[in-house]
């Protein structure tokens, strides 16, 4: 019986040969064009984040590749299958909250309650938002901290935009007794206002609100629109201490 190559090359041996050394480079292309894709797309996201994302997903298209190769030789891959399976729970588990912050990131792009350059506060924090990347939002204060939010709290917590037109409204609270002619309070706060219109925007009017009256005391807001929202906390302090002396002049 004569030896034809051609009957080599066409058995069903060479063909699974074959269909798995194509597996193979499939896989192999697979996983450097995702690592290429990732670390394009990651802006500014941390280095060790990239870093664990490309093994997570890079591990994950060779095991579907060994999967594949494992059903072409006609192994039985049920368990491990169910292996992989409580092994990829774990690992979900182990990444939910960067996965939360990844899905938070998108629904901040797309409704965009602040952009960066803007003035902003959150649970507490106030500052000027520096980059906001696929897990969290840098924020500067004025006092020159920088303040990491995840991504996820932004959905969960009340964000106050306090850039308005360039400028930012400032509300400064004072307490008084009761007795004190309320009128002459005003006038005292509209003259430090006065005092301090090299700070506040060209076309804005200072403005004077009651919040609360009681028996004892009486609160009130001055409203301010400042032109550096750094400067918010200083002209606050300022406001109160200049009131409170001429408070206390009075009394």
């Amino acid at each position: 019986m004569a030896f034809n190559i051609f009957d080599l090359f066409t058995s069903p041996l060479a063909e699974q040969i074959l269909t798995i050394i194509f597996i193979l480079v499939v896989t192999y292309v697979a996983v450097r064009a995702y690592r290429s894709i990732i670390t394009r797309i990651a802006g500014t996201v941390p280095s060790g984040l990239i870093v664990s994302m490309q093994q997570i997903g890079s591990w994950s298209i060779r095991i579907f590749g060994a999967f594949y190769i494992l059903n072409i030789l006609k192994v039985d891959i049920l368990l491990l299958v169910a292996l992989l399976s409580l092994g990829g729970l774990a690992m979900i588990t182990a990444y939910r909250s960067i996965l939360t912050d990844m899905a938070a990131s998108q629904f901040v792009s797309t409704y965009q309650p602040f952009k960066v350059g803007e003035w902003i506060e959150v649970q507490g924090h106030y500052g000027r938002v520096l980059e906001r990347n696929l897990i969290q939002t840098k924020i500067l204060t004025p006092d020159n901290e920088i303040v990491v939010i995840p991504n996820s709290i932004l959905l969960r917590r009340t964000i106050v935009n306090r850039t308005r037109s360039g400028g930012l409204r400032v509300q400064i609270p004072v307490t008084v007794e009761t007795r004190i002619n309320l009128k002459k309070i005003e006038d005292y706060l509209m003259g430090i206002a006065g005092e301090m219109k090299v700070d506040l925007l060209p076309d804005s009017t200072p403005q004077v609100r009651v919040t609360q009256v009681s028996p004892q005391e009486t609160s009130l807001l001055l409203l301010l629109q400042i032109a550096n929202p750094a400067k918010r906390d200083q002209i606050i302090s300022d406001v109160q201490k200049r009131f409170y002396e001429l408070l206390s002049e009075l009394a």
